[in-house]
């Protein structure tokens, strides 16, 4: 079985069930290299998979990928043609019951890459003209487009989540690193109070150094759930992840949450690399209205054109002046750095009649296409 994204997988199918209905195909199932180029991985529906049986939900590249099947001109080949070879004699006998004689193979292929074929099979005799060969190699020619593009989607968005983790490894270092070496320090106080014998300050110290637990304790759930974000976001849509998010603060902190995205599903197209900075500064704000600004409500707006994407977090807290927050509160600062990195911006306003609203801006370059992962299941 496959693990594909669902839209994807099903227009994929799609496209190679027309194209075998163009030339009157009963089935053409396609078979695509898998990630470690050793596996011929079907892609069809249930019916035709069901038809070919479980044994061929795979084959082995080295059986299958050869001369004269793959050619340098990527040209379909059918099997009458190469009856006396080798290539067609070395077939297991059950294939040949279902592919015939009549079968076609032709080549997916883009950028001089082979990436598998479409297998076109026949129940009546078909003679393989030079038109409708030449038809089958521009159509495989535009399905190889299509998954070179996915397969460089994905490998983008590997990318970016590697590059996220080491973000979130410095920061994980510097927040809780921070606070624990305070701990420390407030340590060292109670035990200075305690050889006092003030009964008083070692109550405050003990209060303050529970606090300080509590607060620590905060910080390893904040980062916690943003590597869950994180894994969300590199493995589906960009607006679940965000509703996701928000059901989780509303349920760990009690604080009504209102999402407004005007912009819809569109936001689902936005590259890994901004969604994922996006979801850690929203992460981040929603954290900061509860625990510094002492908010009864929070709004999150999501607004976005062809090139521009904005993000808005308003609370109706105290608010604050960001040009005299103090070093030891790092939050704007960290976000304000991953907007930096996807050449966007930060800034932190004043909102009415009361509260702070972040907005979040960065500029756009949408892939052409979202990632489509294939994995083969046990």
């Amino acid at each position: 079985m496959l693990t594909w994204s669902p839209d994807y997988r099903h227009s994929f199918v799609k496209a190679c069930n027309l194209v075998g209905e163009f030339v009157g195909a009963s089935i053409s199932p396609a078979y695509i290299i898998d990630d470690s180029g050793t596996l011929l991985v079907l892609v069809t529906d249930e019916v035709t998979a069901d038809r070919l049986g479980e044994g061929y939900r795979t084959m082995p590249v080295v059986q299958h990928v050869r001369p004269p099947w793959v050619n340098p001109g990527e040209w379909p080949v059918q099997a009458r043609e190469i009856l006396g070879t080798d290539a067609w004699l070395s077939l297991p006998d059950d294939f040949k019951v279902w592919f015939r004689e009549t079968g076609i193979v032709a080549s997916i292929h883009a950028d001089g890459r082979h990436l598998g074929a479409v297998l076109l099979c026949f129940d009546g005799d078909f003679t393989l003209t030079q038109p409708v060969r030449e038809y089958l190699r521009l159509a495989c020619r535009i399905l190889g487009s299509a998954i070179y593009r996915w397969q460089a989607a994905a490998r983008e968005r590997e990318i970016g989540a590697l590059q996220e983790r080491r973000r979130l490894a410095e920061e994980l270092h510097d927040d809780i690193s921070q606070q624990v070496a305070n701990l420390g320090y407030r340590v060292d106080a109670a035990l200075i109070d305690h050889g006092s014998g003030d009964a008083a300050l070692v109550g405050q110290d003990l209060q303050d150094l529970q606090e300080l637990v509590l607060g620590l304790k905060r910080s390893l759930r904040h980062q916690m759930l943003g590597l869950r974000a994180d894994a969300i976001t590199g493995a589906g849509s960009f607006l679940a992840s965000v509703r996701e998010q928000l059901d989780h603060f509303c349920g760990q902190f009690d604080l009504p949450v209102e999402f407004i995205c005007p912009w819809g599903d569109a936001a689902d197209r936005i590259p890994l690399d901004i969604a994922t900075q996006l979801l850690r500064v929203l992460q981040e704000g929603l954290v900061n209205a509860y625990r510094h600004s002492h908010a009864t409500h929070v709004a999150i707006r999501l607004f976005g054109t062809s090139t521009k994407v904005r993000m808005e977090i308003e609370d109706d807290g105290i608010g604050f002046d960001p040009g005299v927050v103090p070093a030891s509160r790092m939050g704007v600062r960290i976000m304000r750095q991953r907007m930096e990195q996807i050449d966007g911006s930060l800034q932190v306003q004043p909102a009415t009649p009361r509260g702070t609203i972040l907005v979040a801006e960065a500029p756009v370059h949408y892939l052409s296409a979202s990632p489509l992962r294939l994995e083969v299941k046990a």
